[in-house]
């Protein structure tokens, strides 16, 4: 396994980041000579990215800093594992996988079995195609309060009856990116990390202001609706971000299984999309679509008691329980 950094914290201290290598954990603060500054959380070691990128890159693949982390370290499950994210915004990619996006729309009318579904698949197709050559990414905002730690409880009220899952490729902007081109994009981002963007479906349309649209603050801006992590991997750990597969597991079962190179629009390109209509801030956080297999397909939404498995290829696994409010 390659050397990624968590955010991570003992009992009643506050979190700190620390690197991680074959299960065991050792904090930054060892490395303060070699990086020259003490980077004692999460989002200032981010702010900070641009500087520290190389200098941490040489330490991570330096041989002998898996000797000290093995030496020195302790038991990652001594640590309370915390987001590997402090985000200033947090940005969501809306409609972005082809799977899904033909899901959508043989589960609409009649079903993915009746009569219409030829018509719908091939109107869908055909519509994903042209938007790929024509069109743009679909972004909205999510607040920043709805980061959560990759095990944390998930609260579930008597009235969030058809909240949702949605695993997605996290990625995390290190360097300032303003009206950057596609070619450049990736030259930006620090790493990359798993989301669960949890959405609210009975809120997405508000049914009081029907021609105003999506409300995604009702739908997607709830505490704890975005569980992130359990790590954060550089780039250098990830050579290509559109092969990675992505999957989640509701209670032990198979909810959604895609790779990101199904995207209609790539990472670069939607870094490129919204640099041109907002500065990217070093620690922004990007949510870039998830594939086919939410609960709305499957007839089920979360319930307490529910326990979700989301996971990307080298990216880790979040764990994350269902509770009554």
């Amino acid at each position: 396994m390659p050397i990624v950094l968590v955010n991570a914290s003992f009992a009643a201290c506050p979190p700190f980041p620390a690197l991680l290598h074959d299960s065991r954990v050792l904090a930054l603060r060892h490395w303060t000579d070699r990086l020259s500054g003490d980077f004692t959380s999460i989002d200032v070691l981010l702010a900070h990215w641009s500087r520290l990128a190389d200098l941490l890159r040489a330490l991570c693949e330096d041989p002998s800093t898996a000797a000290t982390i093995a030496r020195h370290g302790v038991p990652a499950d001594a640590l309370q594992l915390h987001a590997p994210v402090a985000p200033r915004q947090v940005y969501c990619t809306i409609g972005n996988y082809r799977d899904q996006v033909l899901e959508a729309a043989l589960d609409a009318d009649d079903g993915p079995q009746g009569s219409g579904a030829p018509a719908r698949r091939a109107s869908a197709l055909a519509a994903v195609e042209q938007r790929c050559r024509e069109g743009s990414p679909y972004v909205c905002l999510k607040g920043r309060s709805a980061v959560a730690d990759p095990d944390a409880p998930l609260p579930l009220t008597a009235e969030l009856t058809t909240l949702d899952w949605e695993v997605e490729l996290g990625v995390v902007i290190g360097r300032r990116a303003w009206q950057v081109d596609a070619r450049q994009a990736l030259d930006h981002v620090a790493g990359y990390c798993v989301v669960n963007d949890l959405t609210l479906r009975d809120r997405i349309f508000r049914p009081d202001l029907k021609a105003l649209g999506t409300d995604w603050i009702q739908s997607k801006a709830g505490p704890g609706w975005l569980p992130a992590g359990p790590w954060f991997a550089p780039v250098w750990n990830v050579p290509d971000p559109q092969r990675l597969r992505l999957q989640l597991h509701l209670n032990g079962e198979p909810m959604q299984n895609g790779w990101s190179g199904d995207m209609l629009f790539g990472v670069a390109e939607q870094i490129a999309y919204l640099s041109r209509h907002t500065p990217l801030e070093p620690g922004d956080l990007l949510c870039t679509g998830s594939p086919a297999g939410f609960g709305s397909h499957h007839g089920r939404f979360l319930r307490p008691g529910d326990v979700i498995q989301a996971g990307v290829d080298g990216l880790g696994l979040q764990r994350t329980r269902c509770m009554a409010a």
